[in-house]
C-alpha cells in the first residue's frame, strides 16, 4: 500500500462533525463485499489511450458537476483510491494497492466511520460507504447524481 497523503484525523473534526464521526456505522465491511468490490473493479478497470491519460473512468465513483468525492479504481494495474472532480478521478491519487488480496485486505477492515475521514477535501463529504459499495455492485449502476440518489430512495 502506498499512501500519497495523511488520513484526516478524528481529533482534528469540531464538535458536530465529531457527533457524525461517532454515529457512523463502524461495522467493518467484510472480506466478501471487499472482494466483490475488487473483482468488478478489476474486470472494468479503466482504460488509457495511448499517451497513459484515463478515456473511461470505469470504478466506484459519482459523477456530477464539480467535487464529487472519493471514488474506487483499477488504475494503470493498481486498485487506487482518489479524489474525483466533474466525474472523473483518480486525481489526486490517494492511496494505492498493488495486489487484489492487499486491497481486499484493507477494504474489508474499513466501515463507514474510517472512510469518512479518507478525505482531502472535507470530513465525510461523499467518501465510501457501505451503500456506496452495495451500489455499486449493483446490476444498475450508474456514477450519476441522480440515479444514485433514487437507489438511496429506494432502500429507505
Amino acid at each position: 500500500m502506498k499512501t500519497f497523503f495523511s488520513k484526516m484525523a478524528s481529533s482534528s473534526l469540531d464538535k458536530k462533525d465529531l457527533e457524525i464521526f461517532q454515529s457512523l456505522d463502524q461495522e467493518n465491511y467484510g472480506r466478501e463485499l471487499a472482494r466483490n468490490v475488487a473483482e468488478k473493479l478489476k474486470s472494468s478497470s479503466s482504460k488509457l489511450d495511448d499517451n497513459g491519460n484515463d478515456v473511461s473512468s470505469k470504478g466506484l465513483y459519482l459523477s456530477h458537476r464539480d467535487y464529487c468525492g472519493i471514488g474506487l479504481y483499477f488504475f494503470k494495474g493498481e486498485f487506487t483510491l482518489g479524489e474525483v472532480n466533474d466525474g472523473m478521478g483518480p486525481h489526486p491519487v490517494l492511496i494505492t494497492f498493488e495486489s487484489l488480496e492487499e486491497f481486499v485486505e484493507w477494504l474489508a477492515n474499513q466501515n463507514d466511520q474510517s472512510m469518512s475521514l479518507y478525505t482531502v477535501s472535507s470530513f465525510n463529504n461523499q467518501t465510501i460507504s457501505k451503500i456506496r459499495l452495495k451500489y455499486y455492485l449493483d446490476d444498475n449502476y450508474n456514477p450519476g447524481w441522480n440515479p444514485y440518489c433514487e437507489y438511496l430512495r429506494e432502500r429507505r
